[in-house]
C-alpha cells in the first residue's frame, strides 16, 4: 500500500503501523519532501496556501517518524555501523 502525502493522521498512523518494507518508506519520504518543497516554491499553487506552516509543520514531523521507522530496520538488518563504548576515533 502507497502512502497518499495528503493523507489524514488516523491514516497516516495505520500505514506506519503497517509491516513496512524500506522501498515504501522511502518513496513516501521522497513523496513528503516534494510535498514539502512545494509549500515553499515561488508560483505553485500550494505556495498561496494559508496554512502552509501547519502543513509544513505536519510533513516535518511525518518525515522524521519515517527516518526513526527507517533507521530501526537498518539497525535490525545491521546496516548501522553503530560504535561501542570501546572504540576509539583513530587520527587520520
Amino acid at each position: 500500500m502507497h502512502l497518499q502525502p495528503e493523507c489524514s493522521d488516523r491514516e497516516f498512523d495505520a500505514w506506519l503501523a503497517g509491516d513496512r518494507s524500506e522501498d515504501e518508506l522511502r518513496e513516501a519520504y521522497v513523496a513528503l519532501e516534494a510535498l514539502r518543497r512545494q509549500l515553499w516554491t515561488t508560483g505553485h499553487i500550494d505556495s498561496f496556501r494559508r496554512d502552509r506552516y501547519e502543513r509544513d509543520a505536519v510533513c516535518i514531523s511525518r518525515l522524521v517518524r519515517i527516518k526513526r521507522s527507517l533507521a530501526s530496520q537498518w539497525a535490525a538488518t545491521g546496516q548501522l555501523d553503530t560504535p561501542t563504548p570501546g572504540d576509539r576515533l583513530s587520527s587520520v
